[in-house]
């Protein structure tokens, strides 16, 4: 079949990877949960065999328990499949799907039986797809849809697996529109692996009768690009606060190594070659001594890991001088602040590392913290040296956001501050054990909960005054008075503390909760909600019958 039925009204998206992993039942999720709160009236219909989606919202057994286990046709009353998921958003079909012939079962009874309940019911169909390219399971569901978003991540298997699923989705339906939906994207890769061409990477890891056209990728949208982020793990049970603030300190330091070198003198690195190289030296901050960094920054503008990304250009015939690169190497590494930033970004992520392995959900233990420790000194070297040597305005309000991450780190880390944060998380008892209640706690979130979040802003109000006092005390001690962020008439920038302490807090509860309004405050976060509204613009409402 080659067309869409024509008869089936409600927008139909599927959302399929090729290959598990990926984060595909994530994006469904949010997908449906951005189209909710626009006002779209929502069914998450779950085609995988083992039915991820219920098991990952912490859907309660109570409520999956008046679903029949198989889809029959005496069962398969779309009604009698739904388990109400939030406001404007349903479950179709929650449970395991393992039978012979239940996903045929299930497919007429979505389209065919329940055609006109489904109409009547949602304005949007999200089709969470089983993994792989079965014919039964999930490619016979394909000339049902509107439109096709595939999620992957920036590694070979995802995107063989991508475009594989590709290749015979356009068999089936040529006219398909395909959507790439990109998890934990990274903008550079080892090794010449452009992260988001993955019908070019499909293409060269087959064989020749295998290919895809490469015309297709003029074809086919790129959607969202969400970065690598714990906070979308969405079987986590752990909330490791300190290692969420120091993934805001290493946010933090790393916008400081980037405006450093935006501010380093190009010399004779020009055009293309030049904002090339200074991406490469934000993103490998490492520990290469400058000559070793200048021979590895000429490999990568010369071919090596910038392959994919288009030419460098770097002298009027496209080549690049080499002594020009090492001398703007050589420029960044005598900066005063790149040996200090180098150092802490090194420490921040293995602190990091050490936190999430160690930390669990409502611990108040303080265990091994020499990482920490360590990271702590190291970021006070870097607040020294901003102090010091910042020239720009923007480097110095970025040492004040230091100060004010790493005070929160220091109170991170008492067992009073810790009760208190965990106390706002709903809990329940779990085969003898306190286990975080994620179902109560996104349906808080989404549905706006007034008292959870009056617990929260009473959480807020709790810990800014210690959050006040820890500043001021290291300003005090290490001289800092131009770091601290001021107001026009040059008094404590209160209101700027308070905002940075509530997004920290606000994402710090919601990590591993895998909803974009769980994490507002970072990248991922609003990166997906970006891509997602991409995808609606895509899909227009459902307009009312005339009378």
């Amino acid at each position: 079949m080659n067309s869409a039925p024509q008869s089936l009204q409600a927008s139909v998206l599927a959302v399929g990877s090729g290959k598990g992993g990926v984060g595909k039942s994530t994006t469904s999720v949010n997908l449906a949960i951005v189209a909710a709160k626009s006002g779209r009236r929502v069914g998450i219909v779950d085609l995988d065999p083992l039915s991820n989606i219920a098991t990952i919202l912490d859907v309660p057994e109570r409520d999956l328990a008046r679903v029949a286990e198989r889809v029959t046709h005496e069962t398969a009353s779309l009604p009698d499949q739904t388990v109400r998921l939030f406001r404007n958003v349903d479950l179709l079909f929650p449970r395991p799907k393992l039978a012979r012939g239940e996903s045929a079962k299930l497919r007429a009874a979505l389209f065919e039986r329940n055609r006109s309940v489904l109409l009547d019911r949602y304005d949007l169909v999200i089709c969470d797809m089983p993994a792989g390219i079965g014919r039964e399971e999930n490619l016979a569901f394909l000339p049902f849809v509107d439109a096709l978003i595939i999620v992957t991540n920036p590694e070979p298997t995802s995107h063989v697996s991508a475009g594989g699923y590709i290749r015979v989705a356009r068999e089936i339906r040529p006219d398909l529109p395909v959507l790439f939906w990109h998890n934990r994207h990274r903008q550079t890769m080892p090794g010449g692996f452009n992260p988001t061409d993955v019908i070019g990477n499909y293409n060269r890891y087959v064989d020749d009768e295998l290919r895809i056209d490469p015309g297709t990728a003029a074809t086919v949208s790129h959607v969202a690009l969400i970065p690598d982020d714990p906070s979308l793990n969405l079987l986590q049970q752990t909330l490791a606060f300190e290692a969420h603030v120091l993934g805001k300190l290493l946010d933090a330091t790393q916008m400081l190594h980037k405006a450093v070198i935006a501010g380093i003198e190009s010399g004779g690195v020009f055009g293309g070659a030049a904002n090339l190289l200074r991406y490469y030296l934000s993103a490998h901050p490492g520990r290469l001594a400058p000559d070793e960094l200048s021979q590895e920054a000429v490999r990568y503008l010369t071919g090596g890991e910038a392959e994919g990304f288009g030419p460098a250009a770097g002298d009027a015939d496209g080549g690049i001088d080499a002594a020009s690169v090492d001398s703007f190497v050589h420029r960044y590494a005598g900066h005063p602040l790149t040996n200090s930033l180098r150092e802490t970004v090194f420490a921040i992520e293995r602190a990091a590392e050490h936190v999430v392995d160690q930390q669990r959900l409502f611990a108040t233990g303080r265990g091994d913290r020499r990482p920490i420790t360590h990271a702590a000194a190291c970021v006070r070297r870097l607040i020294d040296a901003v102090d010091t040597h910042a020239v720009t305005p923007f480097e110095r309000n970025l040492g004040g956001i230091l100060l004010c991450y790493l005070g929160i780190l220091l109170i991170s880390g008492a067992p009073q501050v810790r009760s208190l944060v965990a106390s706002v998380i709903p809990r329940r008892s779990e085969e003898g054990r306190i286990v975080r209640d994620r179902r109560h706690q996104i349906r808080n979130l989404i549905e706006r909960n007034e008292t959870y979040h009056r617990r929260y802003f009473t959480l807020v109000r709790k810990v800014y005054p210690v959050l006040v006092h820890q500043i001021n005390r290291l300003a005090d001690a290490a001289g800092w008075g131009a770091i601290v962020l001021r107001a026009r008439d040059g008094s404590v920038n209160r209101n700027a503390y308070l905002k940075l302490l509530t997004h920290v807090l606000h994402d710090s509860l919601h990590a591993g909760l895998g909803i974009y309004v769980g994490f507002r405050y970072n990248q991922a976060g609003r990166a997906i909600e970006e891509g997602a509204k991409k995808v609606l613009a895509r899909v227009p409402r459902r307009q009312p019958p005339t009378a």
